[in-house]
């Protein structure tokens, strides 16, 4: 995976406000209010912290980054939390040694641990002010979850804890969605998901990610073209893409054009306004955030598709095509397949890819730098802006890490 390092190790302000890091105040406190952990047993080090203006939230959040390790004589800890204008993008707790040191010792499964979470994570956010109005559906929903009957080696929960049976509820705007490792609550409109406005808790692979964007976002629009006319708008743009690929030395091949398979795949996604509208994206030909004028922390909708072609081309497999569903302009084309070395790519699709966990291996007992935390939590949150080269972490994810690694392939240090 193509991944552009953002180091957080040293502070940065990119304006020159007072620095205020809400981050080092609500961290803390979260870890002990909400996590229950007992602070007391631990000192605080290697910590850093940056803040930004994004311009993917066109220069109006303020993104706080801090990173710290809790140590005693017989544990260690790795801490990293993103906050946007003080609402938790993701925190993530992972013991490095020793066990964690609870003030409160949690609960043996992840059900009635999560109920603990959220019933304190409320305290909380009303302590600071938040609006949590979202919180009291999702613990009613949560009645609806069952816990799995055992613990699973391979998941590697934090604390050992026993999971969840995997299931979907729906009431009002608020969609349940529990795995294995953790539940999320979407939020949800006229039969349209935005992962990226969710509550979310995950005890997978021996650390805990909580992460609560509810109230960043509003919603801007919905789609005014159906999936036929998606289709049709994304089939002729793919028709006259000029297919290039990268081979060896950087040498440019331009093969004929490939035969159309049967195969489209198309989805529905809700995406931040500013989201093509870094520096980095602007100077980039294959995307466009369109003539529409949108407000940067709304959702507005986004037709993601794959268009498949009859026989591969190396190990490209299709055409992947981003249609503005306000606007109907195109919003991406590229090379689709990359990432895979052969035989047919994976299709299924799925409105929030970041759900499943972004690693897939056991975690190595060793402490992960900050940069590698940040990336973790970006990642797990539900489509995050990217700071790499073109889109949201939306289910285009595999088409836009296809396209960055062809982009730096040819320039790659």
């Amino acid at each position: 995976m193509v991944l552009l390092i953002v180091a957080v190790s040293l502070v940065q302000i990119s304006r020159a406000d007072p620095v205020d890091f809400t981050a080092k105040d609500k961290v803390p406190a979260f870890l002990s209010e909400v996590v229950g952990l007992d602070l007391t047993k631990y000192n605080i080090t290697r910590e850093g912290c940056s803040v930004s203006y994004p311009s993917y939230y066109g220069g109006l959040v303020k993104d706080e980054v801090i990173s710290f390790t809790l140590e005693s004589n017989s544990s260690k800890i790795s801490v990293m939390g993103i906050l946007d204008n003080g609402f938790i993008y993701g925190i993530i707790i992972r013991p490095i040694t020793g066990s964690i040191m609870y003030a409160r010792q949690p609960s043996t499964d992840a059900l009635d641990e999560s109920r603990n979470i959220l019933q304190r994570y409320k305290t909380f956010a009303e302590n600071y002010g938040f609006d949590t109005s979202h919180i009291a559906p999702a613990l009613t929903l949560l009645n609806n979850a069952t816990r799995a009957s055992s613990a699973s080696a391979d998941l590697y929960m934090l604390n050992n804890i026993t999971g969840f049976v995997p299931s979907v509820t729906t009431a009002g705007n608020t969609k349940q969605e529990t795995t294995q490792k953790g539940v999320s609550w979407i939020y949800t409109e006229k039969g349209v998901d935005m992962p990226n406005k969710c509550l979310k808790i995950s005890f997978g692979n021996n650390r805990l990610f909580f992460a609560d964007t509810w109230n960043l976002f509003t919603v801007g629009c919905f789609s005014v073209i159906s999936e036929d006319e998606v289709k049709q708008i994304a089939f002729d743009a793919a028709n006259n893409y000029n297919l290039t690929l990268i081979g060896e030395n950087d040498t440019l091949i331009v093969p004929e054009k490939p035969e159309w398979s049967n195969r489209t795949s198309i989805i529905l996604n809700m995406v931040p306004g500013e989201i093509y509208n870094d520096e980095v994206n602007k100077a980039n030909p294959t995307v466009s955030g369109g003539n529409a004028t949108r407000d940067p922390m709304a959702l507005y909708p986004l037709w993601e598709t794959v268009l498949y072609f009859s026989k591969s081309v190396g190990s490209v497999h299709g055409i992947a095509v981003g249609v503005w569903g306000d606007t109907k302009e195109i919003a991406y084309i590229s090379e689709y397949g990359y990432m895979y070395a052969s035989g047919d790519p994976d299709t299924t699709t799925s409105t929030d890819p970041s759900s499943d966990d972004p690693e897939e291996n056991p975690p190595e007992q060793t402490e992960p730098s900050s940069t590698q935390i940040e990336i973790t939590a970006k990642l797990e949150s539900s489509n995050p802006p990217s700071n790499m080269y073109l889109i949201a972490g939306t289910a285009a994810t595999a088409v836009i890490i296809a396209v960055a690694a062809v982009a730096l392939k040819k320039r790659r240090k």
